[in-house]
């Protein structure tokens, strides 16, 4: 080819594409639909089960020292108190997780024996109406779940006078009733609040500090410095404080995740499009974890719900449970296509022809590569653990989390990627003292997924360390390598030489270059790319069009479309335009599309007779009998597109307009 200038390129002669066949036997969605719900339920009940615990793990250590602060604060009742006791406590920017914090932390209170309040500033915007609902809700609470025994404020007394339904009274007869240890009342929000109104409230609760044991919680979002800087010195001599820090929302993230997603125990995967789909709008919106939560709940939900092959991830499945429908969905599966090719390119002509008539055969064919693409895939999530760890252990920067290797790692763009190249030349390079921390580390992450012998090399390195004082290095250690200089014909030459090593230094490099070369063979077998698994549409689901819908929707987009092109939505001939062309105005179009077409081709000030004018001549038939009832069309138009917010009439440019045109908007 190399001596000709050019070539005829003739492609060999394929078959011409089949006639589309007419479908014969009745076709089901919802075939199993129970039975999928059923596998459904039993997989997000463990999902939702580790959620659980991981949630009440992550501030565990944070509340149990809130509650601890309001066991003190409550230990002496007797002892006269001259401040209020509070926690300031700094929750961070998020503020939709704030709530879900709050609410774990009630749980921990109430069993403490303490009346818990949560109050936000959208419910109260002044003193009488903060203490309406601080009454409402301490006297209003349920002993041992009886609903018959709920305490209500009274307006009357009969050995006093009349309490007011704002008067802190009601909770002092409460409390004389309960003896409750203290009594915690959560500002959720804080920082929303009116500096004045906390001022008169800490004013407030000071004054009845000697009947009533009130104990303050503050939440906070910014910092407490700008909380303390907003009140005043004397509110400040009235508190008696104590600061604590909760874990931030992303953190709590990366958590679920790692237990959730990338967890080495879950039937159902999610694919990497779509966990950087849910993660970016985190990022974006600063949602809560519940959110998460949600988000991952509704992908399992879409999988079992649609997909009729999901049935498969039954455990114990037999062959009966298995209907003639779900083997014909397995076979136009695309993962299902390419593997018979590859299969046919091996010269195994015979087992394609069984796969594709004998369903039995298939069965456990499909049964087999269920479990070793599960195999592979929970191998992949350890695999990204691992990565994780060692980054972490060795201190690499840039800081690099679990979320986003995961993601990679399942969009198969992980194995030979920069950041393993890099992780593994710092292994190299890495000193003793890290390399004993590292090893540590890993220990933890040993299991089935993980079958580095790292007994033997901590038995190496801890025989190796005892009679050294100092860190050993390998040969690849830059401070091992020398430059020497030469002059040759009046130039002067660089040159590298490695230093001599001792006998320590050589057999540590040995055991430093047998734990990086296993290490590599790991990563190299472990990180797969998902895609290229069979029956992976089973195994994960990453589909991000009905996930986006739910959770991004585009509301005023659709309207603007459906408006600006009915015929779209509606799909009738009366609203195709003049002629077949959809962009005409016609009659026979919906009111509140004439308008709204009319007004997106004026200019930003438009003249309301104008615009009726021009209505009428489209919508109306030109008699004056039938002016009022196209001017009611006209009128119930713009208000439709008035409460949408699409149109924004201006009085100003429409003064001269009798006031029937504006009426009911």
């Amino acid at each position: 080819m190399e001596h000709q200038r050019c070539y005829i390129y003739q492609p060999p002669e394929t078959e011409e594409r089949a006639n589309k066949r007419q479908r014969t036997s009745k076709f089901d969605p919802q075939s199993r639909l129970p039975e999928r719900l059923q596998i459904y339920r039993s997989v997000w009940a463990q999902q939702e089960e580790r959620i659980q615990n991981t949630l009440e793990g992550a501030d565990s250590a944070t509340q149990e020292n809130i509650v601890n602060f309001i066991s003190a604060a409550s230990s002496s009742p007797d002892e006269q108190k001259f401040a209020i006791p509070t926690a300031l406590i700094v929750a961070g920017p998020s503020i939709a997780s704030h709530g879900h914090f709050f609410e774990r932390l009630g749980r921990r209170v109430r069993d403490a024996n303490s009346a818990y309040i949560v109050l936000t500033s959208g419910e109260c915007p002044n003193l009488k109406t903060l203490l309406k609902n601080l009454i409402k809700k301490v006297t209003s609470r349920v002993e041992d779940d009886d609903e018959d025994e709920i305490d209500r404020p009274s307006t009357s007394s009969r050995h006093g006078p009349k309490l007011l339904n704002y008067d802190l009274g009601h909770v002092e007869e409460w409390q004389k009733k309960h003896r409750a240890a203290s009594i915690v009342v959560a500002l959720q929000d804080s920082e929303a609040f009116d500096a004045g109104l906390l001022v008169d409230t800490i004013d407030l609760f000071h004054s009845w500090l000697d009947r009533l044991p009130f104990v303050l919680l503050f939440g906070l979002a910014t910092s407490a410095e700008n909380f303390e800087e907003r009140l005043a010195g004397n509110s400040l001599r009235f508190l008696e404080g104590q600061k604590f820090d909760v874990i931030q929302s992303d953190e709590i993230i990366e958590k679920l995740l790692h237990a959730t997603v990338a967890s080495t125990d879950v039937r159902l995967h999610i694919g990497s499009n779509l966990c950087r789909r849910m993660l970016d709008r985190q990022k974006d919106h600063v949602q809560s974890t519940q959110d998460f939560c949600d988000g991952l709940k509704y992908a399992y939900m879409s999988h079992f719900y649609a997909s009729v092959p999901s049935l498969l991830l039954k455990e114990g499945i037999t062959f009966s449970d298995v209907t003639a429908d779900i083997f014909e969905a397995v076979r136009n599966l695309p993962s299902f296509r390419r593997w018979v090719e590859d299969t046919l390119d091996d010269g195994r002509a015979q087992d394609v022809r069984n796969l594709l008539e004998d369903n039995e055969y298939l069965f456990d064919q499909v049964s087999q590569h269920i479990q070793s693409g599960q195999q592979a895939l929970l191998s992949l999530s350890h695999a990204a653990s691992v990565l994780a760890s060692i980054r972490q252990a060795i201190q690499m920067s840039p800081t690099v989390r679990l979320s986003s290797i995961w993601i990679r790692a399942a969009s198969g763009e992980l194995s030979g990627s920069p950041l393993i190249r890099e992780t593994m030349l710092s292994i190299k390079k890495i000193p003793s003292d890290k390399l004993v921390h590292l090893l540590a580390s890993l220990r933890e992450l040993e299991g089935n997924y993980f079958s580095i012998d790292l007994a033997s090399s901590q038995q190496r390195l801890d025989s190796l360390l005892k009679n050294t004082d100092t860190p050993l290095r390998t040969q690849h250690d830059v401070r091992n390598d020398s430059l020497r200089t030469t002059v040759v014909a009046q130039k002067v030459l660089l040159s590298k030489h490695k230093a001599a090593l001792s006998e320590q230094d050589r057999a540590y490099s040995d055991i430093v270059t047998e734990f990086h070369d296993r290490l590599e063979t790991y990563f190299a077998s472990s990180l797969v790319d998902p895609r290229t698994l069979f029956l992976s549409e089973i195994l994960m689901y990453d589909l991000k069009s009905p996930h986006t819908e739910v959770f991004q929707p585009k509301p005023r987009f659709a309207i603007e479309r459906a408006l600006a092109s009915p015929h779209d939505y509606l799909g009738c001939d009366c609203c195709s335009g003049v002629d077949g062309n959809p962009a005409a105005l016609s009659a026979t179009q919906p009111a509140t599309a004439i308008v709204y077409q009319m007004y997106l081709e004026s200019g930003t000030l438009i003249n309301v007779s104008d615009l009726w004018s021009a209505f009428n001549a489209i919508a109306g038939d030109g008699s004056d009998e039938n002016e009022p009832k196209t001017m009611a069309l006209f009128q119930r138009a713009l208000a439709e597109l008035k409460y949408l917010g699409l149109v924004k009439p201006s009085r100003k440019k429409t003064d001269h307009i009798s006031k029937t045109m504006w009426k009911g908007l």
